[in-house]
């Protein structure tokens, strides 16, 4: 789908080493054929799609088109009802997968914050640490409290969601998601329950995780980050991919009449 990598000696935010080479090398999801039916409702209908290493995909499209499907069938909270999806070259959709183990390196952010309300900030994201991956109470304090650092909230760790605006709840879940050391991201939607004066400082944690190499999925209807952020868009109508390609592109001179129409009441 999309042409190059980060190049040799390239690692992750993480520090993690990453492959060189283009994307038939090291693409991190694939996805094969993929529909979803819930009952008699055909939601996706026959999706191919790749994702490479180091690259932030948009998907884009009308409500009901079946992007946060899509996503969400990414890690499997949604089961595929046909097709395949494979994750760092692994078939998750096998039932023998450990789909547990597969999701400590998938974070993923939702339009809702899901944050504990008894619990703060550090506390939020100190327990899956603890209980997940089962790390000692100084290291996952050590990781909550660089993650909060790297979402611009460290002089907030000991409040409560309560004492956070929506702005900030949302950057405690990113970093939550973060401090799991993901070697994905996946964001859907993540802005649209949000007051409009806050929807920026969550765009500019996002805007930073691209630039520092995350692999990121993103479901989203804000299209100056779509296009000033994104990799690749794929816009998406009746459960199909219509359209994927550079954002800049797609947004100036999109070739389906049916991405024409829909950029023209968003743009």
């Amino acid at each position: 789908m999309t042409a190059g990598g980060p190049g040799p000696g390239a690692v992750d935010l993480f520090g993690r080493a990453q492959p060189s080479g283009g994307i038939a090398g090291d693409s991190l999801v694939r996805i094969e054929g993929l529909h979803k039916w819930f009952g008699r409702l055909h939601v996706l209908k026959g999706i191919d799609l790749e994702l490479a290493q180091g690259e932030v995909l948009v998907v884009i499209g009308p409500s009901g088109s079946g992007k946060s499907t899509l996503l969400r069938c990414v890690n499997l909270l949604e089961v595929p009802t046909q097709g395949t999806v494979w994750f760092d070259g692994k078939e998750i959709t096998d039932i023998r997968t450990n789909l547990n183990e597969v999701r400590t390196h998938m974070g993923i952010v939702f339009q809702a914050f899901n944050l504990f309300p008894h619990k703060t900030a550090l506390q939020n994201i100190t327990l899956a640490l603890e209980k997940v991956l089962k790390v000692s109470s100084d290291e996952a304090k050590d990781r909550a409290v660089e993650q909060l650092q790297h979402v611009g909230l460290a002089h907030k760790a000991g409040s409560y969601p309560g004492q956070l605006s929506g702005g900030q709840q949302q950057r405690v879940a990113i970093a939550r998601a973060l401090a799991m050391r993901p070697q994905l991201m996946l964001f859907d939607e993540v802005t649209s329950a949000l007051d409009p004066e806050l929807v920026g400082e969550v765009l500019e944690v996002m805007r930073k995780l691209a630039e520092e190499g995350m692999t990121m999925m993103v479901v989203t209807h804000e299209m100056g980050f779509a296009r000033e952020v994104g990799r690749r868009l794929v816009f998406m109508d009746d459960g199909q991919v219509v359209e994927d390609g550079d954002p800049k592109e797609v947004m100036r001179d999109p070739r389906n009449e049916r991405t024409k129409q829909f950029l023209s009441k968003v743009l």
